[in-house]
């Protein structure tokens, strides 16, 4: 039983002189996609659809005067201006006609407009109360489920907390329909049985049995609501103690983290002193590194004032030697020197002698180069020097680590203290009270129940014994049971829809958003309670507030649960989306774009070309029919026009 939009027209209507639009309606390919810059019209077109469809509801009579067409074609000297929109829709093989129109009617300087009433055809006759057939066929309190915009859609989060939302909700799953067969059901059981108690020939007997039985149904019914009353109030219960049972968990997690802060700082304060007193000793050393840093330096002086001094004393041999050849006036083989010989080594010596320095500079020079190899001695004690920068390198880095770690930490545990702990626990401890209390109540409602059921059933039989001594009232006895049986199995009907429902809805929004989210593997799912309300469960088992969500998120979700309610209903209805992925990134978008050809329903995209690049677009492809763009007219900038680009 799906709704179908199959043709749109408009006349005069905002930036649309007079545009028709009409969907290829295939089987199995349901989406629809028209094109537009912003400012063009595609928001004017999603209007206009409500509009036909609401009327004031959607845009007042006062602001309506700015809707009609001011185009170039406009001209002042015309009296009255009409404004139509129409639609067509279909649905197992009906066809349904919508339209409205408003007139702006001009006097003088001034211009008003007047607005009536929608004309509603269902297969080409007209319906004269349209109101009534629009809310039966679009109800007016589901359109933000059905036309919405996907700039705003994150605050449909929101909207299904509302008492409104709730009844809208509750519409879509036909829930009020079962609800008045159950209050027909119990005012044919009033009417019967003030038809039994005033029918003739019955005794008072009869009449007080009658009371009793009526009053004892009273009283079961009251202990029965009761009893529904405390089963929910079980269920909300359950959830806050689980939820304080989750945040003591989280608490004594952070104990356990703040217990670890304390011994990383004791560990932080050891290995700080290792730093000090590691830094002493570095610091000692530096005081005297100008000698160490040099000791190469030094090392090569005192090699060459040691060579120097060997070559001075090699000198001084020589020349020792050279003067005792010549006091010996003979060779060292024996033949006497002559004159050239002592000559030559008297010159020998005279040069020995002119490079041998003096004794005290030699003194000097020695004296240092012994000072220069004491130093070199005492250098051997700063050798380990480069170790001791290695160890102080090791603890710093091993202290910032610590340091970080005690910041995270530090954040995760920010607000923590032995009075916050002690509140979860009493919440904890209360809320397990409460649980059990609504537990025990629910068992006394139970068995007061069944002994009020126990002494209905014998009363019943009573009164049928009474009832069968006159054949009016045994008529009328048995037509109240039959209408009671029809009452309980109403209600019984009600519950278990509702249930279902519930069930149904929460299953499939959960399968829907786990598709569309870019963090599947961090939920469980999405978790409606019976008000409607939404959250998302994650894999550690804490349940979200949608406020805590990304935009993107959110965005995410609120599609989830408006495709999941369109999932799950009979009467599936067309989702027009404007500009729906306004904050969302490239994974949530190819997400959702691959989750649309699942839905039952038709899809009608107001996009960008932002929205839908070619390799999103090309995703869709295989499931649309038809693709439109929307363009100014020639020479007016508040004329547009929709155009047919693709049709499969």
């Amino acid at each position: 039983m799906t709704l179908r939009l199959k043709q749109i027209r408009l006349t005069n209507w905002k930036c649309y002189p007079s545009q028709n639009i009409t969907f290829n309606l295939h089987p199995d390919r349901k989406i629809q996609i028209i094109f537009g810059n912003n400012g063009h019209g595609k928001t004017s077109l999603m209007t206009a659809i409500l509009w036909c469809l609401y009327g004031v509801d959607i845009v007042s009579k006062e602001t309506l005067k700015t809707y009609f067409y001011r185009g170039k074609d406009d001209s002042s000297s015309v009296e009255e201006k009409e404004m139509r929109v129409e639609l067509n829709f279909t649905r197992n093989e009906k066809n349904y006609f919508i339209s409205r129109t408003a007139k702006l009617k001009v006097n003088g300087s001034s211009s008003y407009p007047s607005v009536e009433e929608a004309l509603f055809y269902e297969d080409g006759t007209m319906r004269s109360n349209s109101r009534e057939y629009i809310e039966a066929l679009l109800p007016k309190s589901i359109r933000d489920f059905f036309c919405f915009d996907g700039l705003k859609i994150e605050q449909y989060t929101q909207i299904t907390q509302t008492k409104e939302a709730k009844e809208a909700i509750e519409k879509v799953l036909g829930i009020p329909e079962l609800r008045n067969l159950r209050d027909d059901t119990e005012k044919a059981l009033q009417e019967l049985e003030n038809r039994l108690n005033k029918a003739k020939g019955t005794s008072q007997t009869f009449k007080d049995k009658l009371q009793q039985l009526r009053e004892l149904e009273e009283e079961l019914d009251l202990k029965k609501g009761q009893l529904k009353t405390a089963k929910d109030e079980e269920k909300k219960a359950i959830i806050i103690h689980k939820n304080a049972q989750e945040k003591a968990a989280q608490i004594e997690s952070l104990r356990e983290k703040l217990e670890e802060i304390h011994n990383l700082e004791k560990k932080r304060i050891g290995l700080q002193t290792q730093l000090d007193n590691l830094q002493k000793s570095i610091d000692s050393w530096l005081k005297k590194a100008a000698i160490p840093l040099l000791i190469n330096f030094v090392q090569e002086m005192a090699d060459d004032l040691q060579v120097t001094s060997l070559k001075s004393t090699s000198k001084t041999n020589s020349t020792a030697v050279l003067k005792a050849i010549l006091e010996d006036k003979s060779c060292l083989c024996g033949r006497c020197l002559d004159k050239n010989s002592r000559d030559f080594i008297l010159q020998q010596i005279a040069e020995l002698e002119s490079l041998e320095m003096d004794n005290a500079t030699r003194i000097e020079k020695e004296q240092i180069r012994i000072d220069l190899q004491g130093i070199i001695r005492d250098n051997a004690k700063f050798s380990n020097y480069s170790q001791l920068l290695s160890q102080r390198d090791l603890l710093e880095e091993e202290i910032e680590e610590i340091n970080q770690h005690i910041k995270q930490l530090k954040q995760e545990t920010t607000g923590i203290n032995q009075d916050s702990v002690r509140e979860i626990w009493r919440k904890v401890i209360e809320s397990e009270g409460k649980v059990r209390e609504i537990e025990e109540k629910i068992e006394r409602l139970q068995k007061e129940i069944e002994i009020k059921e126990k002494q209905l059933e014998d009363l019943r039989k009573q009164v049928q014994i009474l009832a069968s001594e006159n054949q009016t009232t045994l008529m009328l006895s048995n037509q109240v049971k039959m209408a009671r049986g029809l009452k309980n199995a109403t209600n019984e009907l009600i519950e278990w829809h509702i249930d279902n429902s519930q069930k149904m809805i929460n299953q499939v929004t959960s399968d829907r958003y786990l598709q569309v989210t870019n963090k599947p593997e961090e939920y469980r799912g999405v978790e409606i309670t019976p008000e409607y309300t939404l959250g998302i469960r994650t894999i550690t088992g804490k349940l979200l507030n949608p406020d805590v969500l990304s935009a993107g998120e959110k965005e995410a979700l609120a599609f989830a649960f408006i495709t999941g309610l369109n999932q799950i209903t009979d009467n599936c209805v067309p989702l027009i989306m404007d500009t729906p992925f306004g904050n969302l990134d490239e994974e949530h978008r190819e997400n959702i774009i691959n989750s649309l050809s699942n839905l039952n329903s038709q899809v009608v995209i107001l996009a960008t070309d932002r929205d839908l690049p070619d390799r999103l677009l090309n995703l869709l492809l295989p499931y649309t029919t038809d693709i439109l763009k929307i363009h100014r007219l020639a020479a007016d900038e508040d004329a547009s026009v929709i155009e047919v680009m693709e049709s499969y």
